[in-house]
């Protein structure tokens, strides 16, 4: 039995005297970095497992340098089967922070090319599914598996890096999922294309 869930943000309250402060919505992932700045990149899906993009582009982002906090997020599809990505600029704060799950359990940690076609980025990422069940020991002591990615839903994350005008730039990505399969989660990320301003 599929267990579905949706994805839960915690929102920070942002400083009245931060520069370049912005909430809004983009329609494309241009709009979306011009509006974030020059020092990032956002990742555009160029597999979405046949679903469409539901709305806009979340856009936060609020604060100076060090307290610097960031916030990129789309859905694809609705319900079962959809996935949410959430991404940020590695350097920042979450602006609005993708909640972890107590049901989540490893399932694999595995390294993928992603970027432009042709590239030869591979960067590792960790697979969970949720897979435990609150309050039973024996659930919650098993590794999950890839199977459970689609039984129960999952999650992937990457530290995705690329390079702008010879700049590095690095992000962190979560993409959630409810009904796709580990492999199909797999192919999303290593479909990711690096945007930048």
């Amino acid at each position: 039995m599929a267990v579905t869930s949706t994805l839960v943000v915690t929102v920070f309250a942002s400083p009245a005297s931060a520069a370049r402060d912005v909430v809004t919505g983009s329609t494309n992932y241009g709009r979306a970095v011009t509006a974030l700045g020059d020092d990032l990149a956002l990742w555009r899906p160029t597999y979405t497992a046949g679903l469409r993009r539901k709305g806009p582009i979340d856009v936060i982002a609020y604060g100076k340098k060090s307290k610097r906090a960031s916030f990129a997020g789309s859905t694809y599809g609705k319900r079962v089967p959809s996935f949410t990505i959430a991404q940020k600029n590695a350097a920042d704060r979450w602006a609005a922070r993708p909640v972890d799950r107590t049901s989540q359990g490893l399932v694999d940690t595995v390294a993928i090319r992603m970027g432009a076609p042709g590239s030869k980025r591979v960067v590792r990422a960790r697979v969970y599914a949720d897979c435990r069940a609150a309050g039973d020991a024996r659930t919650n002591q098993r590794r999950c598996t890839r199977a459970d990615v689609a039984r129960f839903g999952g999650t992937l994350e990457v530290l995705a890096r690329t390079f702008d005008d010879g700049g590095p730039l690095a992000s962190d990505v979560r993409i959630d999922s409810q009904g796709l399969s580990y492999s199909q989660l797999l192919r999303i990320a290593k479909g990711l294309v690096p945007v930048t301003p």
